[in-house]
């Protein structure tokens, strides 16, 4: 009972984590809303870090063993699930067209939001997409969600779910609602491999490679 309730609090500090820090901000008379969009970058990087470091002690000694056994297994791992991977994104790819010719939408407002940061901030998507997204979404949707959930079936499920969900940008919007079906199955995807392997190092790193090429993308073509 202890661990579920840990795990949580854990998963229910993501959506208080940024207002907790931001509210310690106002205590120093620095308001975020008013400060100009560089400085908002640079906070939410130092937050990023932070709340990273926080989870990563959280669940040291659980991260100590899966590393050590990832490092055995690495190859084993990936090769056995990279068909499940690619699997995910070849149903993401169909369901984005799906959608596409459903809404006359290409893309999602957060597909929007993030290419407009790309090209503003570049180095902060950097990090953002490759390191510090990957890190807390596969800590918080897949690794505590595990240990909340032991049902198989009903954590894959649920994790993929609220995986899509948080991508809404506008929940007022249908077209949106919508557009959290590709999120929902990478989600359902990566969370099927984590359950498989019981190792957050496999899913991390395959979220990382699957942000990083579409940030490539974006990049360069």
């Amino acid at each position: 009972m202890k661990k579920i309730i840990k795990n949580i609090l854990v998963f229910l500090s993501y959506f208080i984590y940024d207002s907790f820090f931001k509210s310690i901000l106002l205590l120093f008379k620095i308001n975020y809303n008013n400060l100009d969009t560089n400085y908002k970058v640079l906070i939410s990087m130092i937050l990023n870090i932070i709340y990273i470091i926080i989870l990563i002690l959280i669940y040291k000694n659980e991260l100590k063993e899966e590393f050590k056994l990832f490092k055995e297994k690495y190859k084993e791992y990936l090769s056995k699930y990279l068909i499940i991977y690619l699997l995910g994104i070849l149903l993401m790819i169909i369901s984005n067209i799906i959608l596409s010719n459903i809404t006359n939408q290409s893309l999602s407002g957060n597909e929007i939001k993030i290419r407009d940061y790309i090209n503003k901030y570049p180095l902060y998507m950097i990090f953002s997409s490759v390191l510090f997204a990957p890190i807390i979404e596969e800590f918080l949707f897949r690794k505590s969600l595990k240990n909340i959930f032991k049902y198989k079936y009903l954590f894959i499920f649920i994790s993929g779910l609220i995986f899509g969900i948080l991508h809404i940008s506008n929940f007022n919007n249908l077209n949106e609602i919508l557009f959290s079906i590709p999120y929902i199955i990478m989600g359902i995807d990566f969370a099927y491999i984590y359950y498989k392997t019981n190792n957050i190092f496999t899913t991390l790193t395959l979220h990382s490679c699957h942000n990083l090429i579409l940030l490539l993308i974006q990049l360069f073509l």
